[in-house]
């Protein structure tokens, strides 16, 4: 789909209260295939506005709607991303504004977007972040602006700053952005760079990692209030397979009988706390505490039952503010279990989701 071809008609609903502005907006291109991702900020929205000219500040271009072409199974609270395999060569001023109903908010930072036509080195490693758990540390990282990378590359050193390369232990290649290490005890220092066939990236930030001593269990948010959310879902499915190994996701486990419900109530049983969704968020939050439970709150008015449910059976939840207290909507959700409560139909997915009933009106539950 070219990318004047996004232009569509607006989004209109009643006026809503403006969400804040989107952060983080990247883009990755694979000769002309194009994919740009970006993080909410704050507030409710429904959809996004992308908004690209050709010269800074005027979306002279196409102004087009992503509720137009994005999966609409999507959760607009994840980190967010949309496709285009033909985009046209050129340099493009593009921005994004998340809108909430008929009420669109501010524009994210403008980026430039240059489509070469050919081969195009990476961009560099964003929000590099560690979580140490005693010996174990979980890093992770966003992907720059720029080509494609074919492996990411992170640095160990005992120095910091201007006399990091003296003191360099070694680097390893990873394939994704986010890994657990095992880190003898001591203080380290990190960064990380990408590579692929075209080139190389300049270093991302510099971290300080202490090995034996826990981070803490929320990291303190940024000016703009939202945390980076990083790309799980490799190590999700890398759970759900250990999960499945050990037969948490046989339906009699995910699927338990619930105290006080009949079990033809099916959907009293897919709020019940079961061995499967334990085990996941029991392995998240050996990575970050802010990984937690979380409930459909629209579940109960809409089966006429007092289900009054804290957590879904096939779902987790990530807060992406700071200290957010239990019951707080600032959250990220994704389903890990797939034919929830069909018994023998039960599979480990990796999908995020708008609420079943109507617009986002969910809370998350810790």
């Amino acid at each position: 789909m070219g990318m004047t071809a996004w232009l569509m008609a607006p989004h209109v609903s009643a006026r809503q209260a403006a969400p804040g502005a989107p952060a983080d907006l990247t883009y990755f291109l694979n000769g002309t295939n194009l994919t740009m991702s970006w993080t909410h900020s704050t507030g409710a929205f429904t959809h996004y506005l992308i908004n690209v000219g050709t010269v800074p500040g005027v979306p002279n271009l196409a102004r087009f709607p992503t509720s137009s072409f994005v999966d609409p199974t999507k959760l607009p609270q994840m980190l967010s991303s949309v496709n285009n395999p033909a985009a046209p060569t050129g340099s493009y001023y593009v921005s994004v504004q998340g809108v909430n109903g008929a009420t669109t908010g501010p524009a994210s930072p403008e980026i430039n977007l240059v489509i070469p036509g050919g081969c195009l080195a990476p961009g560099t490693p964003q929000n590099l972040t560690a979580i140490v758990r005693g010996s174990q540390s979980w890093i992770a990282w966003n992907p720059g602006s720029g080509g494609a990378p074919s492996a990411y590359w992170l640095q160990a050193s005992l120095t910091s700053g201007v006399n990091f390369d003296a003191g360099v232990l070694g680097q390893a290649p990873f394939a994704t952005p986010a890994f657990n290490v095992g880190l003898p005890a001591g203080t380290y220092y990190l960064r990380a760079y990408s590579t692929n066939a075209c080139g190389t990236s300049s270093f991302s930030n510099e971290i300080s990692v202490t090995a034996g001593v826990n981070t803490p269990a929320r990291t303190p948010a940024p000016a703009s209030g939202r945390l980076p959310q990083f790309d799980v879902r490799a190590k999700v499915l890398e759970f759900a397979q250990a999960a499945t190994n050990q037969g948490l996701l046989n339906g009699a486990v995910s699927c338990p009988s619930r105290p006080g419900f009949s079990d033809a109530n099916i959907e009293a049983r897919k709020v019940n706390l079961n061995g499967y969704i334990n085990f996941m968020v029991d392995n998240l939050r050996t990575i970050d505490q802010r990984y937690g439970y979380n409930a459909k709150t629209p579940r109960t008015a809409a089966f006429g039952s007092p289900l009054n449910a804290i957590v879904a059976g096939d779902e987790f939840a990530y807060h992406y503010g700071a200290d957010a207290s239990p019951g707080s909507p600032n959250v990220y959700l994704v389903d890990v279990l797939g034919g929830h409560c069909t018994f023998g139909n039960e599979t480990p997915t990796y999908r995020t989701f708008y609420e079943e009933f109507g617009t986002w009106t969910g809370a998350g539950r810790f």
